[in-house]
């Protein structure tokens, strides 16, 4: 690190996605040697996150220290507009709540803010902003503030090496020289960023310097099946050559922590972290609306699909279906030619057009890895079919109901955990959010669920990402404010805010729902006291 600064700063940078413990592991084998240099002199745990709502919600959760339930936000690229049954693409301004920089900027402190998903510029942002220059899923344009730094970037840095389009997830790589083609990419992206990152501390000043590493995120959606001998879709014949990927990727990245840490002051407060951890994508939300349907609830009692046969009528295999059978290049034609919130829009319309959730007493909402379900509530919903009296009645019903389903193949229960979201969050916009969240069980793939209430209701999942998220991932937080602590400290997502905002100096607003983690009392556990 180079001398030190007068005033103090905060360098926070995420690497996504990782568990804490593939981060403790590769700590303490010597293979991320400056993360553990970080923790030896600072203090790290286990991040809480809010996945089980949706991997939607986790930025906008860290960015604004609030629960969904304040800011609103849920699955952004498929969500429920309100007082409709329409489903729309959101973006940034549909967040509710202020990231927390803007604090700052009101105290005269400047941010430079890099490719943090789920942001925009926005209005009299107090330094510099650069949104989806390189990210896994883009939610807004590639844009900056000022807006003439995104052409400067593109001089000193070029393009981001990866696709930056909503398709980007179709290169999943199925011969060796698509890996290693893939694997070359992903390097570069991260050397890529790292150049970008080092432009950006020499040519503007901050206070807070916030950027993420979107690479590793890809390999969690795109090669799960690499470095997980269990997933059905490992291929021993690959395994020699590419089941270190993802470690070589997080290697990389700390490596490229390093070279940041040589550009900032001695005494700048350091927080390195990831929003959330990951698992094989094992979901059996494909089965879902089948499942409401056998209940009860839907919008008529199933009998086209009794014994073992699947319905495959439902959205999720709609999308599956229109990925299979039109080309990528055909789609990327069509979006040029058609305005972008158009495209959003009506393709999201017609995607779900023939769910009748208008009929349904529950209806499950699109979302990656937990399924959510929405009670059609007169009063929240336009045709609302449940009254507000009978809400927790119709939740009981439905959450003994999946308590009891098993896995088809194995016997196993299917279901984690069943989330009452409303007993476990609040704020004025819970009802932007599903009423009760399934945490499937990550142990064995779906081809089938079963109860003695449903039968059985099979289907190959159409899920073409082999990896999901899961709510733990992890940080590391190191510096002069922050006092060494010898085991892990187990923290929530939305303490990453005020953590930032008060050791960049500045005033916490009260109205965040997090705690800065150097700055309380805890107990052995880990846990605020």
């Amino acid at each position: 690190m180079s001398e030190s600064s007068t005033e103090p700063r905060v360098l926070a940078l995420a690497i996504e996605t990782a568990s804490p413990d593939f981060i403790d592991a590769g700590c303490r084998d010597g293979r991320f040697p400056v993360l553990e240099s970080l923790r030896a002199r600072g203090t790290w745990g286990t991040l809480e996150s809010v996945t089980n709502i949706s991997s939607g919600s986790v930025w906008p959760s860290l960015y604004t220290g609030c629960n969904p339930a304040k800011h609103g936000m849920a699955n952004f690229h498929m969500h429920l507009v309100k007082g409709t049954y329409h489903i729309d693409r959101y973006g940034p301004d549909q967040v509710k709540r202020p990231p927390f920089w803007e604090y700052l900027g009101q105290e005269g402190l400047r941010s430079v803010i890099v490719d943090v998903p789920l942001t925009r510029p926005r209005s009299g942002h107090a330094g510099a902003l650069i949104s989806a220059w390189g990210v896994e899923g883009p939610a807004w344009i590639r844009e900056s503030h000022p807006p003439d730094l995104l052409r400067r970037v593109l001089k000193e840095v070029g393009p981001y090496a990866l696709p930056n389009d909503d398709y980007r997830r179709s290169i999943r790589p199925s011969t060796c020289e698509q890996y290693r083609e893939l694997r070359h990419l992903l390097l570069a992206g991260i050397r890529q960023k790292t150049q970008l990152l080092r432009y950006l501390m020499k040519n503007e000043q901050w206070d807070l310097f916030l950027a993420v590493y979107s690479e590793s995120h890809w390999a969690v959606h795109v090669l799960y099946q690499t470095f997980d001998p269990r997933h059905p879709d490992h291929k021993p014949e690959l395994a020699d050559e590419f089941q270190s990927l993802y470690r070589e990727l997080f290697e990389a990245q700390d490596e490229a922590i390093g070279e940041l840490l040589e550009c900032v002051p001695g005494d700048v407060s350091v927080l390195v972290f990831s929003a959330s951890g990951f698992r094989p994508n094992y979901s059996a939300n494909h089965l879902l609306p089948e499942v409401l349907n056998r209940l009860g609830v839907g919008p008529t009692p199933s009998t086209a699909f009794a014994g073992d046969e699947s319905a495959h009528s439902y959205s999720y295999y709609r999308i599956r279906r229109i990925q299979d059978t039109v080309s990528t290049p055909l789609i990327t034609a069509a979006k040029r030619v058609v305005p972008r919130r158009l495209w959003e829009k009506w393709t999201r319309r017609l995607l779900f057009a023939r769910e009748n959730w208008a009929r349904s007493r529950a209806f499950c909402l699109p979302n990656d890895y937990c399924g959510n379900i929405r009670i059609n509530l007169r009063g929240r919903e336009p045709k609302g079919l449940v009254s507000p009296d009978a809400y927790d009645a119709v939740c009981d019903e439905l959450e003994r109901a999946f308590r009891q389903l098993k896995n088809a193949a194995t016997g196993a229960p299917a279901v984690e955990k069943v989330i009452r979201v409303r007993r476990e969050y609040s704020g004025e916009h819970v009802d932007a959010l599903p009423d009760l969240s399934i945490v499937w069980s990550d142990t064995h793939p779906f081809d089938g669920i079963q109860s003695d209430q449903i039968g059985v209701v099979r289907g190959v999942n159409p899920e073409r990402r082999p990896g999901a998220h899961h709510p733990e991932g992890f940080y590391i937080l190191a510096g002069p404010a922050i006092g060494r602590r010898a085991g892990p400290v187990r923290a929530q997502l939305v303490d990453l805010a005020p953590t930032m905002i008060d050791l960049s100096g500045a005033k916490v607003p009260e109205d965040l729902d997090g705690l800065a983690i150097h700055s309380r009392s805890r107990d052995s556990a880990g846990l605020p006291v």
